[in-house]
């Protein structure tokens, strides 16, 4: 990113106040042109807050929200990552390459770039760095970037940055949008992940990001992780029935065997990395029931009131 000799100087000179109000300080959105974080840089420049908007496409930055400052950086160029850094008291961070491939996959590049975000979060004195992981994440997770973000969430524990982990559980608008309402529509047929029994909490993307804004403005909030869903506890087969309702339209059931998805994956990988990250996930989602009872908790905590699928699917499909 280059910079003017004037914007230099203006972050250079500003310092970040401890506890003021979210207004009063610079928030960078990592990320910024992703699903999630394009919804957390509308939310901060409608409340008036000031936003430094970071993704890799800078004709992606400039469309998404002109009220925003721009930095087209990569996360693995470290010094221009660092200056990106500079004047700005809270990071909140969605980036990942979650369908990446190659090069480019999450398993070599996700943690490295994180732990170059640290590092520059760090040098320029960022108050609080919030990272968006994953309810599921685990260190042995049967799926790669959910051990991944346990690395990367524990790469932020180590750099001493002050951090918080929002872990939100299934988002509605991949598992309603993308996977059932696009091939019932389309083709009449919804994709079910083992035999559909398995019960998973849904939250939309939106709920998450007014978490997120929430938690940016609760400077008390530190080192510690925040768990966020809503009140959908449903199988997928609910989940397919509820949709085929709102589109007034019956599908056909096609069932993805159990047994294909522990077997292919390793066989697909070589060839295709993202088919066998897809397998995993389906293989997650059909074998783990992952309920989240205690949902209410975190929405009571910082005011938010997370939709159900059911009002999800009324708002999405008129």
């Amino acid at each position: 990113m280059r910079m003017g000799p004037r914007l230099a100087a203006i972050l250079c000179a500003w310092h970040p106040p401890p506890g003021g109000s979210l207004n009063e300080s610079r928030v960078l959105v990592v990320g910024a042109t992703g699903q999630l974080g394009s919804v957390i840089v509308r939310k901060l420049t409608a409340s008036g807050a000031r936003v430094r908007a970071l993704a890799r496409n800078q004709a992606a930055l400039a469309a998404l929200a002109p009220e925003a400052e721009i930095a087209a950086v990569d996360l693995r160029d470290l010094p221009k990552l660092t200056e990106a850094c500079r004047g700005v008291d809270q990071i909140v961070a969605t980036a990942n390459n979650n369908m990446g491939k190659g090069p480019k996959s999450p398993t070599r590049i996700d943690l490295s770039a994180y732990q170059n975000l640290c590092a520059a979060a760090r040098n320029t004195g960022v108050r609080r760095l919030i990272y968006v992981s994953y309810k599921g994440v685990a260190q042995d997770a049967p799926v790669d970037i959910f051990r991944i973000k346990w690395y990367i969430e524990d790469a932020i524990r180590r750099s001493g940055v002050p951090h918080v982990m929002l872990r939100p559980t299934s988002f509605m608008e991949v598992w309603i949008d993308d996977i059932l309402a696009k091939g019932i529509r389309e083709k009449g047929v919804a994709t079910i992940f083992g035999n559909g029994q398995s019960v998973a909490n849904y939250i939309a993307v939106d709920d998450v990001a007014e978490f997120a804004v929430k938690i940016l403005s609760r400077p008390e909030v530190m080192n510690e992780a925040v768990e966020a869903g809503g009140p959908s506890n449903l199988s997928q087969n609910e989940l397919a029935t509820l949709v085929e309702r709102r589109l007034n339209r019956p599908a056909r059931r096609r069932h993805v065997p159990v047994v294909a998805m522990r077997l292919l994956p390793p066989i697909v990988r070589p060839f295709n990395e993202v088919a066998a990250r897809l397998m995993t996930l389906g293989l997650y989602a059909a074998t783990q029931s992952t309920p989240f009872p205690g949902w209410k908790t975190s929405a009571d905590r910082f005011g938010v009131a997370p939709r159900s699928v059911e009002t999800y699917v009324e708002q999405r499909y008129l």
